[in-house]
């Protein structure tokens, strides 16, 4: 099964992360230690990714790619 994974060097850290949004199983969730949510990225829980590839298609930054 495909996932996904987040790259914090190109990951713009936005509070409105739009492929957390576009993630229907949750599965994006902010990196903790950040001034904000989302402050120090994002990252993907495998367990509950389904492999569906929109969060890849809806980051404008194209931080996101599939393993």
């Amino acid at each position: 099964m495909t996932t996904y994974h987040i790259d914090l060097s190109i990951c713009d850290r936005s509070p409105g992360c739009p492929a957390r949004r576009a993630c229907p199983q949750g599965a994006i969730v902010p990196v903790e230690g950040g001034a904000y949510p989302g402050g120090a990225g994002y990252t993907v829980i495998e367990e509950r990714c389904t492999g569906c590839g929109a969060c890849m298609r809806a980051c404008p930054a194209r931080a996101v790619s599939a393993r």
